[in-house]
């Protein structure tokens, strides 16, 4: 043995004591760390690797009319996702000759007839591996049953539910633009929905969950486990009322629907409006769409064309002419006019809609026949500068301020770019482009005796624990015109419907006051475009005392264009309709109709004859004309229509006399006249 062994084995014992000791204190220092400077971390990380949050909503808030009768509702459902970790293959008990079951398999072939989808396309996601993968989101509260009843019976692994709201729109189409719709996420994307969204989207509350006994993660409540099946919940909810009355609304709606088939127009809105308070009773948009499908639409059907459409208005906008003509002492309803059919401003002829003068007429006759060449004498003398303020005044050039999105606020020029056939093309309604809703609006101010109102669709907003958050009332922006000034274009426009062009709007026993429009459509790139035209009429009933006010617009109808034509006869079918059911007593109820012949399309005396002429094509292309005589102009506008001939109609009633007579030969677009009495 060497000298000094023992020692060095002693040493190398002492030595190893004292690094066992430092990595002792080392581990002993290493845990106090973590259990007391870091002790806060790694508890948040221990809850987030043993946990996993939800998120549940509650229902969205309700929207419904004036009376309470609900246009959307959300209730809570299941949305479906898939677990594809969890969807192992096992043994299949039924089979004792196959070792395997393939779930995935299984699983795809069972639910996609239920999710209306590709079974393949199921199996594919459940074996493209992942924790977590939506299959369908908000479904029906009877197919979530079907499913789970699936799951249960097939005893299928990986596939939950998680509790979302689901939203309804009660009445399908109607009123779609002013409603909106919501995304997935219980977001509002367009109108109310939108402009509502934090006063309607329901409260959230976050759960947590822990992991299972492997590790997986069990993302939120389960409704399909035992103990969490989908029940319904009674909330207290926000409620939104609107001004709309359904019933209006739904009139409204169908009268939209026929006028579209009939004239076959590019788009179409249509308002009617208290003009004593600004409420807004029906608003209806055409082309339309179903909410509860909104993406099965184009996004064109969207818009809500009463506030986002702008146009030229045409010869609606004389009677707002002429109350500045009357407010400014220019005119009044007895003050002669020569009318010469036609008049020449600067390098511009301007003509009336027939191309024929009346000689030295009074200036009520100008507004009752709509004749040009008044409305541009008038505009002359106004002047560029008074016809800009007049047009500010009454509301035109900027939004009304609906608590609608998307409000256009219109087009005005500035009076010292305009020259002077500007001015005069502005007296008849051109180069100003307004929204229907602005139109109505300031037609409204005649009506009530001169106030301009802030239009509002929304009654009032309910919170949850039913205090009233917001309520609309009767806003006057300013007075526009005097109550003479309105009393006597209020009897200027009742001849129009009584006496002049706008006959097809009168309705039986009723007073009506109104006025037919129909003005080029601007072209794209500047410019009218050739044959397009905007074809409108707005107007109140009764004419004395108005309870309501309505517009109606078309955006280029096919074949008959003018807005006596085809806008008046919406304006008298509706509004009919609305008058009786209401209890609105007439004038003279003698003769007239019940509330079921009102549902029928036209007045008791423009029932279509038993038969029909026929128009016959000749073998060189040419039309025949047939008699009209005895026929309404709705039969002769829908005989001229399929033929691409046009209706130039003097008077109403039924037709007495025609030009080209019965039996011509005429080519395509030729326009007939027809005299009715």
């Amino acid at each position: 043995m060497k000298p000094f062994a023992f020692l060095n084995s002693k040493r190398r014992f002492t030595v190893l004591c004292i690094c066992m000791a430092i990595i002792a204190v080392l581990v002993l220092l290493r845990l106090i760390w973590l259990q007391t400077v870091q002790a806060d971390r790694l508890k948040q990380l221990t809850k987030s690797q043993l946990t996993a949050d939800y998120t549940r909503g509650t229902p969205r808030g309700r929207i419904v009319d004036r009376d309470g009768e609900e246009m959307a509702v959300s209730i809570m459902t299941g949305s479906l996702y898939a677990d594809p970790e969890k969807m192992q293959d096992e043994p299949d008990e039924n089979n004792k000759k196959s070792a395997q079951r393939d779930v995935r398999r299984l699983s795809a072939d069972l639910l996609a007839p239920v999710l209306k989808t590709d079974a393949q396309k199921l199996y594919s996601i459940f074996t493209g591996g992942g924790r977590f993968v939506w299959l369908k989101r908000t479904m029906e509260p009877k197919d979530v049953a079907q499913v789970q009843k699936i799951i249960k019976d097939n005893d299928l692994k990986g596939l939950h539910f998680l509790e979302e709201s689901k939203r309804y729109y009660t009445k399908k189409r109607a009123a779609a633009q002013i409603l909106g719709f919501i995304g997935t996420d219980d977001k509002g994307l367009s109108g109310l929905e939108y402009q509502l969204n934090d006063v309607l989207k329901g409260s959230e509350t976050t759960y947590s969950r822990l992991h299972d006994a492997v590790g997986r993660q069990l993302l939120g409540l389960m409704i399909n486990e035992p103990g969490h099946e989908l029940q319904p919940k009674q909330e207290k909810l926000p409620t939104v009322y609107l001004t709309l009355d359904s019933k209006i609304q739904y009139v409204l709606e169908d009268a939209m629907d026929d006028a579209m088939a009939r004239t076959k127009a590019k788009g179409a809105a249509a308002i009617i409006m208290d003009p004593y308070t600004g409420e807004i009773l029906g608003m209806a948009s055409r082309p339309t769409f179903d909410p509860n499908n909104f993406g099965k639409y184009s996004p064109d059907t969207w818009t809500n064309r009463a506030v986002s459409m702008i146009y030229e208005p045409g010869s609606v906008f004389k009677p707002i002419v002429g109350c500045m003509g009357l407010t400014e002492g220019i005119i009044t309803p007895d003050t002669p006019i020569q009318d010469n059919g036609s008049i020449r401003v600067a390098d511009r002829v301007i003509y009336n809609w027939d191309g024929e003068g009346m000689g030295t007429v009074p200036f009520s006759t100008v507004i009752k026949f709509s004749i040009n060449t008044g409305m541009v004498q008038l505009g002359m003398k106004l002047g560029a500068d008074r016809l800009i303020s007049y047009a500010k005044k009454f509301g035109f050039g900027t939004p009304t301020g609906i608590e609608l999105p998307g409000e256009e606020e219109g087009i005005l020029y500035n009076p010292k770019d305009m020259y002077e056939p500007d001015v005069a093309t502005m007296a008849i309604g051109q180069g100003v482009a307004v929204t229907p809703l602005q139109e109505l609006r300031a037609i409204c101010a005649i009506a009530n005796g001169g106030e301009l109102l802030q239009p509002y669709i929304i009654k009032k907003i309910v919170a949850a624990d039913g205090t009233v958050i917001k309520e609309g009332k009767k806003t006057v922006v300013r007075n526009v015109i005097t109550e003479q000034v309105a009393r006597q274009m209020r009897e200027m426009m009742e001849k129009v419907v009584s006496e002049g062009g706008g006959k097809p709007a009168a309705i039986k026993g009723y007073r009506i006051a109104g006025k037919t429009g129909t003005a080029e459509k601007l072209a794209a790139g500047g410019g009218y475009a050739a044959g397009q035209y905007i074809a409108s009429f707005v107007g109140f009933v009764p004419a004395d005392k108005p309870r309501y006010a309505m517009l109606v617009m078309l955006d280029t109808p096919q074949g008959a264009f003018y807005g006596s034509q085809v806008s008046a006869p919406i304006f008298r079918d509706t509004l009919q309709q609305i008058l009786v059911a209401k209890g609105i007593q007439p004038v003279v109820s003698e003769g007239l109709p019940s509330f079921e012949e009102m549902n029928a399309v036209g007045q008791k005396d423009e029932k279509k004859p038993k038969q029909l002429p026929v128009l016959q094509r000749m073998p060189d292309g040419k039309i025949k004309l047939p008699d009209f005589k005895g026929l309404d102009m709705r039969n002769t506008i829908d005989l001229l229509e399929p033929y691409k001939l046009k209706l130039k109609p003097y008077g109403s009633g039924h037709a007495w006399q025609q030009k080209p007579p019965p039996g011509s030969e005429v080519l395509e677009n030729t326009t007939v006249e027809v005299w009715f009495n």
